[in-house]
């Protein structure tokens, strides 16, 4: 898991083991072929030569060149093509209801929605391979118990695993990935994206923790979800790349 803890791009304090444990040991825990994601890069750096070139956060995000696809989903009252996401700049956060890190990170996503959103940027969560099938009041239930209020929601719906799969393949090829965040053109392209969850602990101790396939329990999973656990999305980086991408950076690379 990914990466940064208590150093001053950070606003959250030192998590005590209980909390290390919890935001670790994700991986251990979910369904057949699914994962949460350690954070990756494959290809170029997506904001090499901007003024973000050395905005912690932003270094996250490969270069990722493709349109918005066309799979139908719902917003709860209507069905809605995710390739009509267009006019606006946006950041798409793929997640799924066993994905505890993705929960915490939505937290953050929220905050920074009620922030930023206006008529050139909004943030969207896109509820994926969802193990339960959750259908769309069940997926807001799910955020809501997790504290994330206020964020729009899609829903791919019967547990449909298209976005995940097509979006945010695993690196062995079997399976998807989540976390998975992209950022998205006014044009409805996909600009960047960034897989795994740059949560709030030392790289050290988070590697070494992954390695050791510690279970995430039930109770651990609640809580982490009940911790104060944040994301660099939290943070003066967060905040400077949100800034920059409501500002229209994407459509001037």
């Amino acid at each position: 898991m990914g990466v940064a803890m208590g150093d001053h791009e950070g606003r959250v304090t030192a998590p005590d083991r209980r909390r290390l444990l919890g935001g670790i040991a994700a991986a251990a825990t979910m369904p057949a072929m699914l994962r949460a994601a350690p954070v990756t890069m494959t290809g170029e750096r997506l904001f090499v030569g901007t003024a973000l070139r050395s905005n912690r956060l932003a270094l996250s995000f490969e270069r990722f060149e493709q349109p918005l696809p066309k799979i139908t989903l719902t917003n709860g009252a209507h069905q809605v093509s995710l390739d009509t996401l267009v006019g606006k700049a946006r950041i798409v956060t793929l997640w799924a209801e066993w994905c505890v890190p993705c929960l915490v990170e939505a937290r953050d996503f929220a905050a920074l929605q009620r922030r930023f959103a206006g008529p050139t940027f909004e943030i969207v969560a896109v509820l994926t391979a969802s193990a339960q099938k959750l259908d769309f009041a069940a997926a807001r239930a799910r955020l809501t118990q997790a504290r994330v209020d206020g964020l729009p929601l899609l829903v791919e719906p019967d547990g449909g695993r298209r976005l995940m799969l097509g979006l945010s393949p695993s690196p062995s090829g079997q399976g998807g990935s989540l976390p998975c965040t992209l950022l998205v053109d006014s044009r409805g392209r996909i600009r960047g994206r960034s897989r795994g969850m740059l949560t709030a602990m030392r790289a050290s101790q988070a590697s070494a923790m992954v390695r050791s396939g510690t279970p995430l329990s039930e109770a651990g999973k609640q809580a982490m979800l009940a911790s104060d656990l944040g994301t660099l999305w939290n943070s003066p980086s967060g905040e400077a790349l949100v800034s920059a991408l409501r500002d229209g950076i994407l459509d001037k690379l």
